[in-house]
């Protein structure tokens, strides 16, 4: 009986909250959606027949969000039924602002990558990286620091259980194993031959190159890693091979890391020993240097005569022609069609290319036409030499004339022995200075439960990123304390104290406080959302005074936490989800595009660089699609974008620099990048169903609804004999699949000039037809091509604000803009806009809102 009573004080209560339908607004319900949506149909489980509406019901205020968008966006009701007054959407409109509250996330757990950060910053680690396996984020809404996508599985605490031991390991490490002495053998066959930099003869491995890259300078043994610092001596036997005369050899010796690359350059490395060689016959070398943990024994010729750089390698072969006009004749004819047109350097790569540049010279025909230095031939080679195409290719033919004809430094033996003495090496260093910045105090300046005491007052605010009371700094000194009552080590006390500190919900978590974010929050969603990292001093400082909560204060932290250059993490991991400039590492073009992995990164460093200015220099919104500059190498913006290439040297051609651009054209823009481009195709064919969907969503941010499950799949024309217009048009005469297509298919059509790595094409390749881009957009506004769509963006700024607003403040708050929410986005755009704002401005009003301050 109580139950019963209970269940009808409850309907009675909401009955009484639902606010009645005005006869107008349930007249244009009844017309327009009824048909479909009454009780009794319930069409797609959805009923929309009521006579009063709760607004305070988070499910009632969800279903008539729905409905709105699906009249917004002309879905509902479906043709040929009329359109319903325009006061339904005012009055749902007025209705969800109105009522609906701001705010309502959960907790964020910290990301990946903001988990990487802060151990980093935490514990001055600036190389930690998350162990492989470490389960992945889920995305939500595009990115993936979404707090309701963010659920603790058990792997995944696991995963945090077993991370934090690491850590705790490195501070705080088990008792090692005493030290084993060793001795390795390295003969030659056991050193690394890295591209041009070595090779074996006869059982002898010959050195010819010099360079800043250490895989085209050095060589070093693969069966040689130090697993304990110390003293070690190491006995090296070295020879001149057919030295010029006089000629001293420049021997020096690197201690490597292990998991340095190949790639890496020399000055990164400690040199720990220098001689000369000067004979033909071995010299033996024998020193003691310190060598630490993870390293190896790196061997460079220092003086080198063949050097890997733009200016001397043309200069060697230079020299090399003015002495042998029929070499010269020959790297000609190699590097030339009979036309006369060049030919890749690539084919006289290594070995092959030398073999196949003596047997020209052998040739009684060789062609000595172009063969002096000053032909244009001749000229246009030597500077194709120095390029980065020449130097990467040409360096390591010429190596082969060094290692048969010399000079070349030989390596006959390597011996490691130790270790003869204890070293402290970097990680030894690395703990100590942990451990004073922990507690402010070395360990061994105090007593256990002082410094136990220190790391709670100092690290935990730190770890919690905001003040720690009394009673939790006692809870985490009593794990200390309790387990060395237990009979533990010091060591063992504080690794276990770390480790719990680390797997606290406060440290794993933040804005953990429903409501208005205060100070300490509001710095650590802004810390997280800019720099991508915990809050930093000033910022803590200025959330401990209060100045943060002030307008001024948040606006002056937030204008000095803005990125301004193109490397912050923020504008990587904003942009790479925004625009899915992420997907490019999945995605390798066809060969026939002559798309490499170099030009790959290029791709992703435009948006970046293109980002990072339209923030920093305070850019119109307009920039974002119709700029008068992009960012790109010089020779990419060639083949790409239609450039002259004016690369003067290899370091010029690897820079990104500004470019001009002239305004109301094919390329610059998010339309007009060739990332954007690559990220909605498939490396082999455009998908204009892709790249209208991603249109909608991150340039205009209308998604469409997922296609019914029952819809079959586009099916592709394998046989090319249709382009993609008529294949749609085939695919959406299914009343199911037009109200969605009508408004995806014009924005991915419309971009079908644009080929699948952003190169502008006329002909669409596999039927030979001319690309008919021309499309009527879901407003009936007709454009013919991306440059008129990037005019009709330009025109309805307010559109692409507005969904870029949205973006950025999803990825700064870790949740969806509610209704409200939204609304209140739209009127800091139309703001933006009508103070004649750039991107900064729009940033920063984004994060004085109410939607940014509130969890």
């Amino acid at each position: 009986m109580k139950g019963s009573f209970l269940v009808t004080a409850v309907l009675t209560l909401a009955a009484q909250a639902a606010e009645p339908l005005p006869t107008d607004i349930a007249k244009t319900i009844r017309t327009s959606c009824l048909g479909c949506h009454a009780t009794a149909v319930s069409k797609g489980g959805i009923d929309l027949e009521r006579a009063a509406i709760d607004w305070n019901a988070p499910k009632e205020r969800a279903l008539w969000e729905r409905a709105l968008r699906a009249v917004d966006q002309k879905r509902m009701p479906p043709p040929p039924l009329p359109r319903p007054a325009e006061i339904l959407s005012k009055y749902l409109a007025d209705n969800l602002a109105r009522h609906t509250p701001f705010g309502g996330n959960v907790p964020r757990r910290l990301n990946g990558a903001e988990y990487e950060a802060t151990i980093r910053e935490l514990f001055d680690l600036p190389k930690f990286r998350l162990p492989m396996g470490f389960p992945p984020d889920t995305q939500a809404h595009g990115f993936d620091n979404v707090a309701a996508a963010m659920t603790m599985s058990a792997p995944l605490m696991e995963a945090y259980a077993n991370t934090a031991w690491e850590i705790a390991d490195t501070v705080f490490p088990p008792p090692g194993r005493k030290p084993e002495k060793r001795i390795w053998n390295s003969p030659p066959p056991d050193m690394v031959t890295s591209f041009s930099a070595s090779t074996v003869r006869n059982g002898v491995l010959r050195m010819a190159s010099r360079a800043e890259d250490i895989m085209r300078s050095c060589t070093w043994p693969a069966r040689v890693e130090i697993m304990d610092s110390g003293v070690y001596r190491l006995t090296l036997k070295a020879s001149q091979f057919k030295p010029k005369p006089g000629q001293s050899m420049t021997l020096e010796v690197y201690a490597r890391e292990i998991d340095a690359t190949d790639r890496s350059k020399i000055r990164a490395f400690r040199r720990v020993y220098t001689t000369q060689v000067t004979s033909e016959t071995p010299q033996t070398f024998t020193f003691e240097a310190e060598l630490y943990e993870g390293q190896t024994p790196l061997i460079r010729w220092a003086n080198a005569e063949l050097d890997h750089t733009s200016e001397q390698l043309p200069a060697l072969f230079r020299e090399r022609f003015e002495r042998n006009p029929r070499l010269l004749a020959a790297y000609l004819q190699a590097l030339h069609n009979p036309d006369g047109t060049p030919r890749s350097p690539a084919r006289l790569r290594g070995r092959n290319g030398y073999d196949l540049i003596n047997r020209l010279m052998q040739d009684e025909k060789l062609d000595m036409t172009h063969a002096t230095l000053d032909s244009p031939r001749t000229r246009r080679m030597l500077t194709m030499i120095g390029t980065i195409g020449g130097l990467n290719n040409l360096h390591d033919t010429l190596a082969h004339e060094y290692f048969d004809h010399g000079p070349s430094l030989q390596i006959h033996d390597l011996v490691v022995e130790g270790p003869l003495a204890p070293a402290e090496g970097p990680k030894d260093k690395k703990r100590k200075q942990i451990q004073q910045a922990l507690a402010g105090v070395a360990p061994d300046a105090v007593t256990p439960e002082e410094y136990a005491r220190r790391v709670a007052d100092r690290f935990l605010p730190r770890a919690f990123r905001r003040p720690v009371d009394e009673a939790t700094r006692s809870s985490f000194l009593q794990v200390a304390t309790k387990h060395w009552q237990q009979g533990h080590t010091f060591d063992e006390g504080m690794h276990l104290m770390l480790r719990k500190i680390l797997l606290s919900p406060r440290f794993l978590y933040r804005e953990m406080h429903p409501g208005d974010l205060d100070a300490h929050d509001l710095a650590t969603r802004l810390a997280y959302f800019l720099p991508q990292g915990p809050p930093d001093a000033p910022l803590i400082e200025a959330a401990q005074s209060g100045r943060l909560a002030t307008p001024a204060g948040l606006r002056a932290e937030a204008d000095r936490l803005l990125p301004k250059k193109p490397d912050a993490l923020m504008v990587r991991n904003f942009t790479g989800q925004w625009l899915d400039t992420r997907k490019l590492a999945s995605i390798m073009p066809d060969p026939a595009f002559q798309f490499s992995e170099a030009d790959i990164a290029t791709a992703r460093q435009e948006v970046e660089y293109f980002f990072a200015e339209m923030l920093a220099k305070n850019l119109p919104m307009t920039d974002f699609i119709d700029p008068d500059f992009t960012f790109t190498t010089k020779p990419f913006a060639a083949r790409n974008y239609g450039y002259k290439n004016e690369a003067q040297n290899t370091d010029d051609a690897r820079r990104i620099v500004r470019l001009p651009l002239t305004r109301g054209g094919r390329h610059g823009g998010l339309l007009g990048l060739a990332a954007t481009m690559i990220a909605t195709a498939n490396g082999v064919d455009t998908q204009p169903v892709l790249r209208g969907v991603w249109v909608l969503d991150r340039i205009l941010g209308t998604p469409p609804p997922p296609p019914p499950s029952d819809v079959p799949a586009l099916t592709p024309d394998i046989g090319g004999a249709t382009t993609p217009r008529e294949l749609l048009a085939a695919h959406t005469k299914e009343p199911r699949c037009a109200s969605c297509h009508t408004m995806i298919d014009p924005f991915g059509l419309v971009l079908e000039n644009y080929d699948p790595v952003g190169r502008w094409r006329d002909i669409w390749p596999k039927s030979k037809k001319p690309i008919q881009s021309a499309v009527t957009l879901p407003d009936g506004t007709q454009v013919r091509d991306a440059i008129e769509l990037k005019r009709w963006l330009v025109a309805n700024i307010d559109l692409f604000s507005t969904s870029f607003a949205t973006k950025l403040l999803t990825y700064a708050t870790g949740r969806a803009p509610n209704f409200a929410e939204r609304t209140e986005i739209q009127s800091i755009v139309a703001e933006n806009r009508r103070t004649n704002g750039g991107a900064r401005d729009l940033a920063l009003a984004l994060i004085a809102s109410k939607t940014f301050r509130t969890r």
